[in-house]
């Protein structure tokens, strides 16, 4: 079972507050406008067969359009085959970091529309990078009111700290107003119909604010007096389409938008339809790809109206797929642990369950299910009394307990979700660090080799946290310590590393008083200037090695432990030992290998049974060859199957000189811990063969670490 969070900042759980106190102030988080009344829209069958015609004109653009993927997302039609690749490989080529706003905004809201997540492209968050860029202030009105439809379609965890935020764009757009009702370009005094209709569409969003009522209406008036007999605006298809978005997204019908003995801005783009299913730009003009795609959006915006549907840029969101851990906690100990995928806390902990073999009954209530008995353990066990409960410890900061919420527990991305047997039983909060330095000053985080430390344990219930874990028996490397009346315990100074730390306090015949929980305790290496061979350090390396120095992954190789060898080769053991160490999975005492070549007594057997256990190795021939070198391939393959990293560009996006002959696995890893930054290679090679160094693996570990949620630290 991977151990528990250490060190949490303030930082964390303070902007979490902050974030849910906005999101309850706003009330501005993706929600759908309210309409006043039912619209009086009508969707023709002319105009589906005109939306149809446009599609198959679209799908045989090259590229893709990106703007015409929202249409079809929510047309329900399939995007061209590897769209969504190609598209992430525009975020990865760019690391997210794009020039304009616009280009930003285009390809964030594309690749939503397609099925991903705009807020982990291989680690990448394009919200800190939208909500930083340069460009909202100097590229105008549109650029603002894109960025405020993209931040509305974004759930970001990041802790970046950002210059804005979407409240502060809408009030942005606000005063970007003119006088007369419009917006303008970037640069311009003038209002624009293209800026005036993207900031509308912006604004639908929050249709029934008091704050938009008069500006909304004097934007609605200030188009119609820039409308044209013919029903369209300046002359060309692509700006009248635009405004049937804004205006369609504002709940207002476009074929009532009309000037008085004119035509509709339906009839206007109808009438631009070629023979072909495109649409030309101007009258009598041919076909025309950005005319297009805007004719489009424009049908498929009236036809979300006419069906009541939503607005054309909501709801485009897709949040990936969360990844959590679980702890089953029986009265006499774990039960089963490992990782499960996010939604209800009950039907993740049950397929779990199921998964493993357990067997386990569920009460007959469909509204709040729970355990009524797991692997033969039943409610009611101590004469009467103990009951299987559920709780989550959601963002590294608290737990949550069902009888706390009115809705039912669900697992996020990095959660841990504990399943235990339960009288009164309070659960393990955190775990927090002290000890004191060679002038005695109290210092808290890791611990330092070989220095005495205390540890302060913590715990909560369902009305209070941050108790102290008074009684509870903590026990490292097979020593055991009752906690004080704080919950403090100490111990001797200790080896660099990171060691598993089990909190438990068991009854006689009774539920547990404390659920049993494993915190990971990170004791440093000293720093890197006081080993004898620092200056062999590549100048590339030295941050990483320093960093993973000072988190315990690696210590020194000599028997004073003051060489540290950076240039040394590892053996697959090694690195094994050292992915396991950053992932805080802790070998079982008992556990044992199935493979023929790693003898029970050797020091490694266990770490490779826990390997075996988590699926991060595994050999056809039941060999493991734990004393041979690892080549930059198998650590890729490891790394990749440890962090359990996905692909999201082409598989030829970075081509490799050195990886066409490998196995497909072996390629799919590589571009995985390419994507992601963890092993990038060098001059068109990846050196798949090459054997790997100790300062090359405290790269890779530093680089992973920063790829896992934060509360598993």
């Amino acid at each position: 079972m991977r151990a528990t969070p250490i060190n949490r900042t303030i930082r964390k759980v303070t902007l979490t507050a902050l974030c849910i106190l906005l999101v309850l102030l706003s009330g501005r988080v993706m929600a759908e406008p309210s309409p006043a009344q039912k619209t009086t829209a009508v969707f023709t069958a002319e105009m589906q067969s005109a939306l149809e015609g446009a599609q198959n004109v679209l799908l045989t653009i090259q590229p893709f359009p990106d703007e015409a993927a929202v249409g079809f997302f929510k047309n329900g039609r399939s995007l061209p085959k590897g769209y969504l690749e190609q598209t992430a490989d525009k975020i990865l080529e760019q690391r997210g970091k794009f020039t304009k706003v616009a280009e930003l905004t285009r390809t964030a809201l594309a690749y939503s529309a397609a099925g991903g997540n705009i807020n982990n492209i291989a680690g990448i968050d394009l919200y800190p990078f939208l909500m930083n860029h340069a460009g909202i202030d100097s590229e105008g009105a549109a650029a603002v009111a894109a960025a405020y439809i993209t931040s509305k379609n974004s759930i970001s965890n990041s802790l970046e700290r950002t210059n804005r935020y979407p409240d502060l764009l809408f009030y942005q757009l606000l005063d970007m107003q003119l006088a007369d009702g419009s917006w303008p370009l970037a640069g311009q005094k003038q209002g624009d119909l293209v800026a005036t209709a993207w900031v509308l569409t912006a604004l639908a969003s929050e249709v029934s604010s008091e704050q938009t009522a008069q500006p909304i209406e004097k934007a609605l008036q200030w188009l119609k007096s820039k409308q044209q007999l013919d029903g369209g605006f300046d002359g060309k298809t692509a700006t009248t389409a635009q405004v049937i978005v804004a205006l369609s997204s504002q709940g207002v019908d476009a074929a009532d938008f009309t000037k008085e003995g004119g035509a509709s801005l339906l009839d206007h783009l109808l009438a631009r339809k070629l023979p072909g299913g495109g649409f030309a730009q101007t009258a009598g003009g041919g076909n025309d790809s950005p005319a297009t795609v805007q004719a489009y959006l424009a049908l498929t915006s009236y036809k979300l109206l006419s069906k009541q549907a939503g607005m054309l840029y909501s709801g485009l969101h897709h949040a990936g797929l969360d990844r959590a851990t679980i702890q089953v906690e029986g009265p006499g100990g774990t039960v089963a642990g490992g990782h499960i995928v996010g939604g209800d806390a009950v039907k993740a902990a049950a397929a779990f369950l199921q998964a493993k073999g357990l067997a386990y009954k569920l009460n007959a209530d469909a509204a709040k299910p729970a355990f009524t008995a797991i692997e033969g353990i039943q409610n009611g066990r101590y004469n009467g009394r103990g009951e299987w409960k559920i709780a989550v410890f959601s963002g590294g900061s608290a737990w949550m307990y069902p009888e706390n919420s009115p809705y039912r527990l669900t697992i996020g991305n990095g959660d841990q979700l504990l399943v235990y047997y339960a009288d009164d039983t309070e659960l393990l909060d955190r775990m927090e660090v002290k000890w004191k330095d060679k002038n005695g000053q109290e210092m808290g985080g890791y611990a330092s080799a070989n220095m005495p430390f205390s540890l302060h344990i913590t715990k909560s219930n369902g009305q209070l946290g941050g108790l102290p874990a008074f009684g509870a028996t903590v026990t490292l490397q097979g020593k055991s310590v009752v906690a004080d009346s704080t919950g403090k315990v100490s111990f001797a100074g200790m080896k660099p590393g990171v060691y598993p730390v089990q909190v438990t306090k068991y009854r006689k015949d009774a539920a547990p008083a404390l659920s049993k929980r494993t915190f990971a305790l990170h004791v440093s290496s000293p720093e890197l200037a006081s080993f004898t061979d620092a200056n062999k350090v590549a100048a590339w390396a030295r941050l990483d090695i320093a960093t993973a120095l000072s988190s315990g992954y690696i210590q020194g190789v000599s028997a004073s432990g003051n060489v540290l060898a950076p240039k040394q080769k590892l053996t697959r053991a090694e690195f094994l030992t050292l992915l396991l160490r950053l992932l805080h999975e802790f070998p079982d005492a008992k556990a044992t290998s199935s493979f023929k070549d790693v003898p029970a007594d050797k020091w490694y057997s266990r770490t490779i049974a826990k390997a075996e256990e988590l699926g991060i190795i595994s050999s056809p021939t039941g060999k493991f060859e734990p004393d041979r070198g690892i080549t930059r391939e198998e650590a890729a393959v490891m790394v990749t199957k440890a962090a359990r990293l996905s692909t999201y560009g082409s598989p030829d996006r970075v081509k490799f000189a050195d990886t066409s002959s490998l196995s497909e696995a072996s390629r799919q890893a590589i571009q995985a811990v390419n994507e992601h930054e963890v092993m990038t290679g060098s001059g068109g090679r990846f050196d798949p063969k090459q054997i790997l160094v100790r300062e090359q693996a405290a790269a890779i570990l530093v680089r992973l670490q920063k790829l896992i949620p934060e509360a598993f630290y």
